[in-house]
């Protein structure tokens, strides 16, 4: 356990905003979380921001906008792992007693890059591929052990497009129903993977507030682990963009160790899903469903709000929409929110312990474990 408690939570709507400045996103988001908590930014002792494509000094540009106290602020790069690791150093920053209160931000802005994400000027052969390659050759490997088909990722993605019709901020929202056939019929980007099975890049804020103390509404951090890329024989070095399953695994084990909790007492997941097959392959390397398992709630309902493994309820980053440096923390409010009770109409039955997980470019893990 680590004496830490979410007291405050703001996301901005995902989407496009063109003609905003990007410090206005993470600005945005922290008034929300702040006035979420209750609290004034002077009550702040320590600040940790996130992004991958920021200029310099735009973390210093929004903490300075919510107000000059001369407090500590670090700016985070971790791919889409950076919000989580700006919430594991303001976890940290409280529980080491170096303050009472600290505040992480994230913000990103990516709806006016190239299709198909971001990759700096190609160097080495994999860097002219975008990352629904690697995606793609997990997903069929896949695929091919389970022996399952297509369809399956199929239920996974029209899962995420339902539950993001239910959440105000998503970016992807259908007025009606998305239907399996509707995805596999989409335009394919890297077999077997459809356009509707990959993520919508797309512009956003989140903030999360940090407290020692017991709050109304708040929730316990009950362990928050990161890891960087271990070695691993049966993982390619050169090709895949994140870490193996075997990271998440690791990364996992030691969260749940640290909050003493199993994977059967989680009750609501938000996890990294760059495209629908990894919402299959980080559930089962987190341990709380086997191949079986897993490929049976895809089709049958039980990843949603009112199934028994209730997962991205939000729509994740497929329907949520995927803003880098602000995901992970975007992931995070939506688990307070489920646990709160306070998610309207995507509301789970009852949640005590949600669970987050962000895996990053490059080889970063982050595990979250939160409870009530």
């Amino acid at each position: 356990m680590t004496g830490t408690h979410i007291a405050g939570i703001g996301v901005t709507p995902f989407g496009k905003h063109g003609d905003r400045a990007l410090s206005d996103l993470g600005v945005a988001a922290a008034e929300k979380a702040l006035a979420d908590a209750g609290l004034d930014y002077d009550a702040v002792g320590e600040v940790f921001t996130s992004s991958s494509m920021a200029p310099p000094q735009t973390g210093l540009k929004v903490a300075h906008r919510l107000g000059r106290t001369g407090i500590p602020v670090t700016a985070i790069e971790s791919a889409s792992a950076g919000g989580m690791v700006a919430l594991r150093q303001a976890v940290w920053a409280v529980a080491s007693g170096r303050c009472r209160i600290a505040l992480a931000i994230g913000y990103e802005k990516t709806t006016a890059l190239e299709p198909g994400g971001v990759v700096p000027a190609a160097v080495d052969f994999w860097d002219r591929f975008p990352p629904q390659v690697h995606y793609a050759i997990e997903a069929s490997r896949w695929l091919h052990d389970a022996h399952c088909k297509p369809e399956v990722i199929g239920a996974v993605a029209a899962k995420s497009y339902n539950q993001a019709r239910l959440n105000p901020l998503a970016a992807r929202r259908n007025d009606d129903e998305v239907t399996v056939e509707q995805v596999m019929s989409a335009r394919m980007i890297a077999e077997p993977l459809t356009k509707m099975m990959c993520h919508a890049s797309v512009d956003g804020g989140a903030a999360i507030v940090v407290t020692a103390d017991h709050r109304p509404r708040s929730v316990a951090v009950a362990a928050i682990e990161q890891t960087s890329w271990p070695r691993d024989p049966s993982w390619p070095l050169a090709g895949p963009c994140v870490g193996p399953p075997s990271q998440i695994t690791l990364t996992a084990a030691r969260a749940f160790d640290a909050a003493s909790v199993a994977p059967t007492d989680v009750g609501i997941v938000s996890l990294h899903d760059m495209c629908a097959s990894e919402e299959i392959t980080a559930l089962i390397a987190l341990g709380l469903a086997d191949t079986v398992e897993v490929a049976e709630l895809a089709q049958s309902g039980g990843l949603a709000s009112g199934g028994r493994l209730p997962t991205n309820t939000d729509g994740g980053c497929l329907a949520r929409g995927h803003a880098f440096g602000a995901t992970g923390l975007a992931q995070i409010a939506e688990v307070v929110s489920q646990l709160r009770g306070e998610a309207d109409l995507r509301q789970v039955s009852d949640p005590r312990i949600g669970l987050a997980q962000a895996m990053g470019g490059g080889g970063s893990c982050v595990v979250a474990m939160l409870g009530r």
